[in-house]
């Protein structure tokens, strides 16, 4: 898997699109249309940001989700932390529900946070997805799919 931060070597596709936010927070690049392909067990955190995650992996994966939180200070303190946008995991290569339970993915949350009250959510299911949408106010991911 390529570096999710290094555009010209790493392979990941990082869109972003300048929307205006009104008078108080003006313009902001709003990330859309960001694919991360893991190819490799073990855990990959993503960045704030990533869109769209393709595993295509025969073994365990683990997804370490970004912290949705906004910041602390307000929505001007930290650009961009305030703009919920959802992130979809997907089993692409329709290995989740094989191997007797070990080749599931994992998705956690950030530390201090939690899905839908949940500490993990697992998909074990063949080309399952699971799209999760922060709760930027209180923090912590929404399952909505």
């Amino acid at each position: 898997m390529g570096s999710q931060l290094d555009l010209d070597q790493g392979g990941t596709f990082r869109q972003t699109q300048r929307i205006y936010l009104g008078p108080s927070l003006g313009w902001m690049d709003y990330y859309n249309n960001n694919i991360l392909p893991v190819v490799a067990g073990g855990t990959t955190t993503l960045l704030l940001g990533t869109t769209l995650v393709l595993v295509n992996f025969a073994g365990a994966v683990t997804i370490q989700l970004p912290s949705a939180k906004g910041s602390p200070a307000g929505a001007q303190a930290i650009p961009g932390t305030y703009l919920a946008q959802p992130i979809t995991v997907v089993d692409a290569g329709g290995n989740a529900g094989g191997g007797g339970g070990t080749q599931n993915i994992t998705v956690l949350p950030a530390a201090g946070e939690t899905i839908d009250g949940l500490a993990s959510v697992v998909i074990t299911v063949n080309y399952g997805a699971l799209v999760f949408t922060p709760n930027t106010p209180l923090g912590g991911w929404t399952l909505t799919q």
